[in-house]
Formats: structure tokens, sequence, C-alpha cells
């Protein structure tokens, strides 16, 4: 990659700026390289087919040797050729990728995955708080370019790492995040495919099945084209007559028949990863090259040792042997020199070794590269944000402290942050306030940061403190005709599933109920919330209950693990105004009225 000039930039987005202009003005300079390289190498392939020929006349010498010389020219250029056609795709690749960035910092997510194939019904709370989709957590950090990448970052979205493990993640990032120009070159070398994945289902079977037995029938005769070729040899001299030399081609082609059907279908099945392979191969040997420093990185980038090798060699073993292997399609190739050499057999054979030794491996070099890619995510989540902090995890029972806190997903000339702090087990509070006033997005902004916090990540807020718990949303429970059930029943369903989490977690559950039992009459609704909010208590869970049940907020008389808070809102010149900023005490104005009567309700 050619050296950026000096950077004068100091923003995140002025430095994203930045290196896209460059990236694309060195892009353009490769395509230049790139097109003069086409034309000299039709040139030189002309003048050598020109030059063979004019030369025909002399002695076989001359036309021999000017042909080996074009072919030795035409060889280098072809290389220099390669090798600008990949720097050309890199740097396209690091200008899109800079350029995502940006769009990134504005909350435009151009790169298509979602995440949502991980997404997993009735979750605790992923649905709730838009952990997947098209405006989704995963959309704003997901730097993954590898399956088992996006399936990391999606498991550490969707439940809490130990302390300990969460510590280790939070220094492994620090030391990614200044690392842009390495973590750009990983993404951008794995985005030159348009999906590296880990291997296709069919690798998958073919590594963990047995031993090829038609190979190991026929491997002990991979000598056997050594004695065919001297007899052919033989043949040209005439000291071994041909009908030899056909009978044991003969029985070339009869073991290659035999090989046949097991041969053909790792070969069809396998064209499509070749490239994949090469990819993943520049991938891990970018992450064993680099010098770490934390345990962490350290330890993932011990695990791609392989004996005296490395993971990236072996992974490029297996591409090249593949690629060898389906030289086999071409049908003259194998009449000149698949058929004499056993091709087949010589390639299947050095597969066949390359599974016995490494069968057990390759998972594990994709899990490292997915760890590293899913680091990097929240590495580059760090660097984008600067301002955001690591928040820090409580050995408390039960400690929660949010300053300044904001929701990531909502853009930063709009978010409102506020603070907030609840401390001890079996705490509620109780959020109450006028429609849209925010109760609904505070309940997010507090449960995703979180989420984010106990993920190893940095988070949306000034300063933030949380006990290792199990977050538990209630937030979009609807009707479903197809499990024939109302939206009332639906929230009761939750609200089961919220009470067996509670029994069940060896760590406190942190719960966010939004309008609570809204789907039935507000005597049961009363009555049903204040009994669950008294169990939740008895089980040493602590959260927050959004509700216009202004009874509710009456608990706290009597019980003092109750805390009311609110939201307002103002109604001056015709318009309905918000603030957004969270309140003590109990809500005492309220606009439904006001809406009602925008709408056209003709409220006395």
């Amino acid at each position: 990659m050619l050296p950026l000039r000096a950077k004068t930039a100091v923003t995140p987005s002025e430095i994203f700026h930045h290196r896209q202009a460059q990236f694309k003005e060195q892009a353009d300079a490769f395509q230049k390289t790139y097109n003069q390289l086409s034309t000299i190498r039709l040139i030189v392939f002309i003048g050598a087919i020109v030059a063979v020929w004019q030369l025909l006349p002399f002695s076989l010498w001359v036309p021999v040797t000017a042909g080996g010389v074009g072919l030795v020219i035409f060889a280098f250029i072809l290389r220099k050729h390669q090798a600008t056609r990949h720097q050309l795709k890199l740097h396209r690749a690091l200008t899109t990728l800079n350029a995502d960035e940006t769009e990134r910092l504005s909350l435009r997510f151009s790169r298509p995955q979602t995440g949502e194939e991980f997404s997993i019904k009735n979750h605790i709370y992923s649905n709730d708080l838009d952990i997947f989709g098209p405006h989704s957590l995963f959309k704003l950090l997901n730097r993954a370019h590898t399956r088992v990448g996006m399936q990391t970052l999606a498991n550490w979205l969707l439940g809490p790492a130990d302390p300990i493990e969460i510590a280790v993640r939070q220094v492994a990032i620090q030391e990614l995040t200044p690392l842009l120009d390495w973590r750009q070159e990983l993404e951008a070398n794995a985005r030159l495919e348009k999906q590296i994945a880990e291997p296709t289902d069919f690798l998958e079977h073919w590594l963990h099945a047995g031993e090829n037995e038609s190979i190991l029938r026929w491997k002990k005769l991979r000598w056997l084209p050594l004695l065919t070729i001297g007899f052919i040899i033989g043949a040209f001299t005439g000291f071994i007559p041909w009908s030899v030399v056909l009978l044991l081609l003969g029985f070339h082609s009869f073991i290659l028949s035999k090989l046949n059907p097991s041969v053909k279908a790792y070969a069809e099945q396998s064209q499509g990863i070749v490239d994949t392979l090469k990819a993943l191969g520049v991938l891990l040997k970018k992450i064993e090259n680099q010098p770490f420093q934390s345990v962490k990185l350290k330890q993932l980038q011990y695990q791609l040792q392989s004996g005296s090798t490395t993971a990236s060699k072996q992974i490029d073993t297996l591409a090249s042997v593949t690629e060898s292997l389906n030289f086999r399609l071409n049908p003259y190739f194998m009449l000149a020199i698949g058929l004499p050499t056993l091709w087949d057999l010589q390639w299947m054979t050095k597969l066949e070794a390359w599974k016995k030794t490494h069968r057990h491996d390759l998972a594990k070099w994709l899990s490292v590269a997915g760890e590293i890619e899913t680091l990097c995510s929240l590495a580059g989540f760090s660097y984008a944000n600067p301002q955001y902090p690591f928040a820090e995890i409580s050995s408390e029972s039960f400690e929660f402290k949010a300053q300044q806190a904001g929701h990531p997903l909502i853009h930063p000339d709009k978010r409102v942050c506020n603070d907030f702090e609840l401390s001890y087990v079996g705490q509620t509070a109780i959020i109450t306030g006028s429609n849209m006033s925010g109760k609904s997005t505070f309940l997010r902004t507090l449960s995703l940061n979180t989420v984010l916090a106990l993920a190893g990540s940095t988070v949306c807020a000034a300063a933030f403190t949380c006990s290792p718990v199990r977050v538990f949303t209630s937030m979009r429970t609807q009707d479903s005709l197809e499990e024939n059930t109302s939206s009332f029943y639906a929230e009761l369903k939750r609200l089961e599933a919220l009470l067996q989490l509670a029994k069940s977690s060896h760590i406190p559950v942190f719960y966010f109920l939004d309008e609570i039992l809204k789907g039935t009459n507000s005597v049961d609704r009363h009555k049903g919330a204040e009994a669950l909010i008294r169990q939740l208590h008895l089980l040493h869970c602590s959260g927050f209950v959004s509700t216009h049940d202004l009874e509710l907020g009456m608990m706290s008389s009597v019980h003092d693990y109750i805390h009311n808070y609110s939201f307002y809102s103002t109604f001056a010149d015709g318009q309905l105004h918000f603030d957004y900023r969270l309140q003590e005490g109990v809500c005492r104005e309220f606009n439904a009225t006001a809406l009602m009567r925008q709408i056209g309700i003709e409220i006395q």
C-alpha cells in the first residue's frame, strides 16, 4: 500500500474524508498503470509472435530463443499486471471503506448486512433494542466480512461476557483503536471478495469425513508416472516400443477412471473457494505478523501457530493444492499432462494428507479470524467516537450509574443525554410521562449501553458503571395471527419469561418494561403491575417500568425500593414541545387531550 500524506485533520470525519480522497487518488494512479501494462502486454505478445514468424527461415535455435525471450518478458509483465490489479482493487476497497465510515458517522449504513440471520425469536432483549435490522446496533458496529466474524459479533451482542473477559476485551480494543492503517488494510483485504465466508458445507463435510478409500487404494502407485515418462522418452529415442507406452497410459486411464467420482465431486465444488481461501490466508497472515501487546490478542495470535509453520501458510497450501487439482477441468491439459502424470492421484493424495493433519485446525483458525474482526469492529466504533468511554464493571452485587447517556442510534445533533443512578438489588424506577416525551427512548438508551458495556465495547455516555447483569426487555409485544395470541397475552408470555429468567439466572436481572400491561383495563393493569414489581423485588431484580398509571408511583410512599422519575412536554402556540430531560417525581402534566384535539377530535 502506498504511504499516505501527513494528515492535518483532527476529527474522525475529517480523517475519513482525507483518507477517502487519497486512496481514490492512488486508485486512479494504479488504474492508469494497469491500462498501460495491458497495452504493453498486447504489444509484447504480438511482437513475440511476429519475431518468431520472421525468424523461422533461420536456424531453429534463433526463433526458439526469440520466443523464449518473448515468453520471459511477457511473464514478467503479466506478474506486474496482476500485482497492479491487486493494488487497484485494494485501494478501491479502502476508498469505499472510508466512505462507509463517513456515512456511518451520520448513521447512514451502506453495507447490506443487517445481522437478521443471527436474530433469535423471543430473545430476552434483541428484538426490542434493534440489535439486528436495517437501522441497528449490528450495522453500526459491524466491520467484519467473514461469516464467523459477523456471527461472533452477534454472539457478543446477544449475551454478557464475564467480568474478566470484558476486561481483556477492553484492553485489546484499546490496543487496536489507534491502529487505523492496520485495521483498514485487514478489512480491505477481506473486502476484496464479495463474500469471504468459511468454506462451503461440502468442504466442512470433506474435512470431517474419513479417508478416501479410492485414494488409499491407489496412492502407492504415485511413483508410476516416473516409469511412464521414462518409457515415453525411451520411445522417442527408439529404445522402447510405443506399444509398451500405450499399455502404461491405458493403465493410467484405468486408475483415473476409478478415482474420477470422488475427485470430480471435490474439484467441481471447490472452484468457488480458492479465492476465499487465498483471501483468508492474507487475513491470517496480517494477524500473525502484527506485534500485539495485549494478552487477548497474543493468545489469539498463538492459536495461529501450527507446529513449525503458521495457519496462513497452511491455508495457502490448501488453496494452492485445490487450485492445482482444478486444472483437471481442462480436457486438453488432462490429455497432455494429467494422464501421464496421474495428476488427480498426486493432488488428491496431498489433499488427504492436509486433511489428516489439519481437519480440526480450520475451525479454530476461522474462530480466531472472527474474533479479531469483532474486536476490530468495536475498535472502529471506538475510533469513530473518541468521546465514548469504556464502562467500569462494578464488583457490587448491583450498581448502575450513567452520566450523560445517549442512544447510539440517534444522530448526535438530535440526541438528548440524561444522567441516571440505581444502586442495590431489587430497586425499581417507575417512569411516568406524557406521550412521545421520551420514556421508551430512555429505556432503550440505558439498556443498549448496558449491552455494549457487557460486550466489552465503549458506550455512548460521558461515564458508565454497571454490574454484570442479564438485560431483559418487554417493549414491542404484539398480537400474532400465526400463534393465535393477542397483544395482551403476548405481553403476559413475555413477563412469564422474565420471571423464569429471574428464578434461574445466577447474576441479577436488569429489566426494562415499557407501558406495562397496556392491553387491559386500568384496574387490572394497576393490580398486576404492583404485584409484579413486588415479586421482582423479592427475586432481587432491578429495573425500569414505564407507565401512564400514576397510582403506581404511589408505591414509593410504602416501599423504599421504588423510585419515581418522569418526562414532561409543554404546549405553546398550538404546538407540543419536548425537552426529553429526565426529572424526579411522578409526572403531573399530560398531552393526550392536546394531541387528540390536534387530529380533529372535538374535546370539550
